[in-house]
């Protein structure tokens, strides 16, 4: 629970201190899944999207494959955008690491800087049009496909609470978990 505390502040901070500015795009490969996974919060209808660079073959591209960027659906605003310093600091990914690369798939493991403790596996594989990726995460104990993170922001400063969006891998059944700092 002191991880998510950590988020919520984290997060609070840094909305209030993200600039208007727009920053450069970020540079999507041809063969890249751009979105695995994304975080939205309650304050607008921007959200954080995590992509994975993939060659030709759907193999990981170098030992850190996994980016974030802005995905903005507000108006007046570039519709993809890097992380700036701040948003690294509770949006980016610590540590991710490559596991077994093999024809039929490759396994990558992060975990992302506001929240350390909680592992996110994604597979990426070549599939029918192209490379897919699915981000795997616990929900309330038990695996589950990650669709989306939602943060709902207190009114002043910090985290009301998560919510986590994900589906059964076995049944295709919507699980969610509600997480409060």
């Amino acid at each position: 629970m002191g991880e998510l505390r950590r988020l919520g502040a984290t997060l609070a901070v840094a909305v209030a201190l993200a600039p208007a500015a727009a920053h450069a795009d970020p540079d999507f490969g041809a063969h890249d899944v751009r979105t695995v996974f994304f975080i939205s919060k309650s304050d607008d209808r921007n959200r954080v999207d995590y992509g994975v660079r993939l060659d030709a073959r759907c193999q990981p591209v170098g030992e850190t494959p996994v980016y974030a960027y802005w995905h903005r659906f507000e108006p007046g605003q570039p519709i993809y955008g890097d992380l700036n310093s701040m948003d690294r600091r509770v949006y980016g990914v610590r540590q991710q690491r490559v596991h077994e690369r093999n024809a039929s798939g490759t396994w990558i493991e992060i975990r992302l800087a506001a929240v350390t403790d909680e592992r996110i596996l994604i597979l990426v594989r070549p599939g029918d049009d192209g490379c897919v990726a699915a981000a795997r995460i616990q929900v309330r104990g038990r695996d589950a496909l990650l669709d989306h993170v939602h943060v709902q922001l207190a009114r002043l400063f910090g985290v009301e609470h998560v919510t986590v969006h994900g589906r059964d891998p076995d049944t295709g059944a919507e699980v969610t978990e509600r997480r409060t700092p």
